[in-house]
């Protein structure tokens, strides 16, 4: 992996730290992509993930993701109902994924749905609670940008450069949210605060660990890198998403 042990260590904290404080029953292994995902109920916000394959073995679904990271695509290997899915990409809307679907090389290739709970801003105080539902507009935000980057990257439209710039722009952008949600929420004690702060954190983290090579913006190893990187942070600011749900509905 082409980072420093400083920013390994950022984005599996953040995350770890989202996980364990959100949904215990999430685990996340830094390198390899792994979590498990539970879905819980029928009145959810949904995503949907095009997988390449499903797998029984783990080292085989490594195997299968690795080859699906070569060529652009999320290469995240995602644990639900005691088989491991291959994630090529994430979306917003079924019939997106089915049009994927329809066009994908592999002819195993299927749609797996991940359901998020409502995130509500109601047990907010109401001093607070304009401030606590426009940190929640992170989520749509950093969803938006990374995929508008990493399909940019795919069709050519957009450098590798032009990401690396709009990826320090987005970070800014939901770091200004993190601050003044702290600022607003000083000396609040309902533990929901935190869980959106780390939220935040985490979003700030997954953006930092997007592998994009500036210096080869030209090439084409290079947009197909940084492209599968993008993809792969959308995946777990999904899951993340999930976990806060989970959390700020008790």
């Amino acid at each position: 992996m082409r980072k420093s042990d400083k920013q390994n260590w950022l984005v599996v904290s953040a995350i770890v730290l989202c996980v364990m404080l959100t949904l215990g029953l999430c685990y996340f292994l830094n390198g390899e992509g792994f979590i498990s995902a539970l879905n819980y109920g029928e009145n959810e916000e949904k995503y949907y993930l095009v997988c390449a394959g499903a797998y029984e073995n783990i080292a085989l679904a490594r195997a299968e993701a690795s080859l699906v990271k070569s060529r652009g695509g999320a290469g995240y290997v995602l644990l639900a109902d005691d088989t491991y899915n291959v994630v090529l990409a994430a979306y917003p809307s079924e019939e997106e994924a089915q049009a994927v679907l329809s066009n994908a090389a592999s002819g195993g290739a299927y749609v797996k749905e991940v359901c998020i709970g409502e995130v509500k801003s109601d047990w907010a105080e109401k001093d607070v609670r304009g401030s606590v539902e426009k940190a929640l507009g992170y989520f749509g935000k950093t969803y938006s940008a990374l995929r508008e980057m990493a399909d940019g990257l795919s069709d050519e439209t957009l450098t590798s450069v032009d990401v690396k710039n709009r990826l320090d722009v987005l970070r800014a952008e939901i770091d200004a949210l993190r601050s003044a949600l702290n600022a607003a929420t000083a000396g609040k004690d309902d533990a929901r605060y935190t869980e959106v702060k780390l939220a935040l954190v985490t979003a700030v983290a997954l953006i930092d660990n997007a592998e994009i090579d500036a210096s080869s913006s030209s090439s084409s190893t290079a947009r197909v890198n940084a492209a599968s990187s993008l993809r792969y942070q959308t995946v777990q600011l999904i899951l993340c998403r999930q976990s806060l749900a989970s959390a700020l509905s008790q």
